[in-house]
């Protein structure tokens, strides 16, 4: 309907533009032949065939040459005697060559004397080039126009589809809602509901395969739990210890097995969206110690030196189950990956309005092409020899995510290493302006939540 209403105003205002300037143009032409009719009429004495003498301007080219003989071919009258223009014999009209010009000429004989009025081509061929301008001017001014009035037209209509863009660009991915289509043009309405039932249909995927690793976590909780009995009994009954060390064994495949369980588990509880435990003040200095507190065992066993270097006072609001978890997958990490006799440091720093707890390590770090998918599930970084499920950093982000803090990776810069940042927002009133050395090395590659 745009372009309709486009097409026909262009065409409405180049016909009128044209109609008026060929109509002045015609005027002016028939204006003449009136006047040359005036003056030839009858047995008028000649007229020169330039100058004013009718008081009306006018060009000489455009005059008619009118020649008049009697039944013997005696001239009578001519219009402009310095032009010869030889009698036709027949009626009608012919194109002739004459006084080094070419001529239409129309012959009138009749039994007592033959009239012949001639006209340059020229002269036609200038009226018909005025015509043709007149015409094509209205719509060479137009023509832009119409394109600058096109472009605002195709900008308002793509301008639903941007926003439309940006709405399906800017969605949440665990967003359940349809598309709306409230402000979408109608001819994109069937794309736009297409998408509504792909991804209604994705999102009932989406559910069966979260209640399959759930239920399938749960199920797989009670035959290790069992198993783990089991192997308890047979070390009461291995009095000689004989089978300690096949015992301790099986007893770690099954503390792996229970770990790996327990963490399909709690990312099924985090796809599932469940909301989260209610936020209350924590202490994230005390949160460091208790997790370092909670993996020790783990890190002397690797022979890991695992510690607190720097405690800033730094308290956050949010759920202290999710920073638990977070912390503790990023510390596990980094002792699991340090080769032995190596190192992990914990510190909390505060600056303005941000704390961060950075974990330093001596590990090998991570590959740079490996980096961005070191949140996926089951990605184990090179060296893939060591433990993990490869479930630890995707956990830590699932929970970054509730909580809406900033998860960051980046390899040290000091020696090889990697630095692990935790980056929340202090409680109202909590913030210092302390900023510690190296305070940008975890920045340099910010997966933010």
């Amino acid at each position: 309907m745009w372009l309709a209403g486009l097409m026909a105003t262009i065409g409405i205002c180049a016909a009128t533009t044209s109609y008026f300037l060929v109509r002045n143009e015609a005027s002016d032409f028939l204006d003449n032949q009136l006047r040359q009719i005036a003056l030839y009429v009858g047995d008028t004495p000649l007229v020169p065939a330039a100058g004013r003498v009718d008081g009306v301007a006018h060009d000489p080219e455009d005059d008619f040459v009118i020649q008049v003989w009697n039944a013997v071919g005696q001239p009578l009258q001519q219009s402009d005697p310095s032009i010869a223009i030889p009698r036709q014999q027949a009626n009608g009209l012919a194109d002739i060559s004459a006084a080094d010009n070419n001529w239409r000429v129309y012959t009138l004989v009749t039994p007592d004397r033959t009239v012949q009025v001639s006209q340059e081509m020229s002269v036609r061929q200038e009226l018909a080039a005025n015509a043709a301008l007149q015409a094509a001017l209205p719509i060479a001014i137009l023509m832009p126009l119409s394109l600058l009035t096109l472009s605002w037209i195709i900008d308002r209509i793509m301008a639903r589809l941007n926003r439309l863009a940006f709405a399906i660009t800017s969605r949440d991915a665990a967003a359940d809602d349809p598309v709306p289509i409230d402000d979408v043009p109608a001819e994109v309405i069937p794309f736009v509901s297409s998408i509504n039932l792909l991804l209604a249909r994705l999102r009932s995927l989406l559910e069966r395969q979260r209640r399959f690793i759930s239920d399938a976590a749960h199920e797989l909780r009670t035959p290790l739990s069992a198993l783990q009995i089991q192997i308890d009994n047979l070390r009461h009954d291995d009095r000689d210890g004989r089978f300690a060390q096949r015992l301790s064994e099986l007893e770690a495949g099954i503390r792996r097995s229970t770990s790996l369980v327990n963490k399909l588990l709690r990312l099924a509880r985090y796809d599932a969206r469940e909301p989260a435990p209610a936020p209350r003040p924590v202490d994230l200095a005390q949160l460091a110690v208790d997790t370092i507190a909670r993996l020790t065992p783990l890190a002397g066993s690797r022979s890991i030196d695992l510690g607190i270097t720097r405690r800033d006072r730094a308290v956050t609001i949010g759920a202290l189950a999710d920073l638990e978890i977070i912390l503790d997958n990023l510390v596990e990490n980094a002792v699991l990956y340090t080769p032995p006799s190596g190192t992990v440091d914990v510190a909390v720093l505060v600056a303005g309005q941000e704390a961060r707890i950075e974990i330093r390590d001596t590990g090998p770090g991570i590959a740079e092409e490996e980096m961005p998918r070191v949140f996926e599930r089951f990605f184990r970084a090179m060296p893939q020899d060591g433990e993990g499920s490869g479930l630890g950093l995707a956990i830590a982000k699932a929970a970054a995510e509730r909580q809406g803090v900033r998860l960051t990776l980046a390899m040290r810069e000091d020696e090889p290493g990697l630095i692990a940042c935790l980056v929340v927002r202090l409680a109202p009133n909590e913030g210092v302006a302390l900023v510690p050395p190296n305070a940008g090395d975890c920045e340099r590659n910010d997966y933010d939540n």
